[in-house]
């Protein structure tokens, strides 16, 4: 998958309904949610995020975040609250600038462009927390492999790792439909017609021995019901071994 079709697709959304891209909630679409009801949502899914750490008793620094997939920082900001500083990263500029313009919280929040599939803008052993929900499910397997790669390699000792991902689809043959209508769906976008969004996943099992075989530590993985009825999905909590 082209790293610059897949910047025009989140630039587009970002113009054209980016609160509705990032949570699609059917009875928001056409602009419909209210910024502050949106914005809202993020400080309520940080404060339980927030509450699995201190149960998992990790991370063991709260200097900096990493909101990886940050759109327009309905995540980082209320990240702000609990770190000192909080980077946000996405492909998309368009959503990046919005970001910016809907930010509260100062220089405590940072949002970076970030168009390659690996994380290099930053050094290693950098993050003591990274987040990533409703994100990788929308990125080409081997770009995802790539970033989970990367996640160990930025995160600090005795950080902490929490990303969902869809597993398998629920049945082959939709999946073998989802995949179809998801090359159709970003050629079609950039025709600007409405289509659905690009969804794809990774096998737990194949997650699990990725993060194994690259230093990390599995502490737990949650089903969920982020990917929809289509596909399993799972949260990982993970440090470094």
């Amino acid at each position: 998958m082209d790293r610059g079709t897949d910047q025009r697709y989140w630039d587009e959304q970002a113009r054209t309904d980016p609160m509705w891209a990032i949570l699609t909630d059917p009875v928001k679409r056409g602009r419909r949610w209210d910024p502050e009801e949106f914005f809202s949502s993020g400080v309520r899914e940080i404060a339980a995020v927030m509450e699995r750490a201190a149960r998992l008793g990790l991370p063991a620094a709260r200097r900096r975040a990493l909101d990886f997939g940050c759109g327009v920082g309905r995540l980082s900001q209320p990240l702000a609250d609990y770190f000192e500083a909080v980077h946000g990263v996405d492909i998309s500029q368009v959503m990046l600038e919005q970001a910016r313009e809907f930010n509260r919280q100062g220089e405590r929040c940072q949002y970076v462009w970030n168009s390659a599939p690996d994380l290099r803008i930053f050094e290693s052993r950098f993050f003591d927390f990274i987040y990533s929900r409703i994100t990788l499910q929308h990125i080409p397997p081997l770009q995802v492999e790539s970033y989970l790669k990367e996640f160990l390699r930025v995160l600090m000792p005795g950080g902490l790792l929490l990303f969902q991902l869809p597993g398998r689809s629920v049945h082959a043959y939709r999946g073998m439909a989802a995949r179809m209508a998801n090359r159709l769906a970003r050629s079609l976008n950039l025709l600007h017609a409405p289509v659905a969004m690009y969804m794809n996943g990774i096998s737990r099992e194949r997650v699990i021995s990725l993060l194994q075989n690259h230093g990390g530590k599995v502490i737990e993985v949650e089903a969920n019901g982020d990917a929809g009825p289509q596909y399993e999905s799972f949260l990982y909590a993970v440090t470094l071994r």
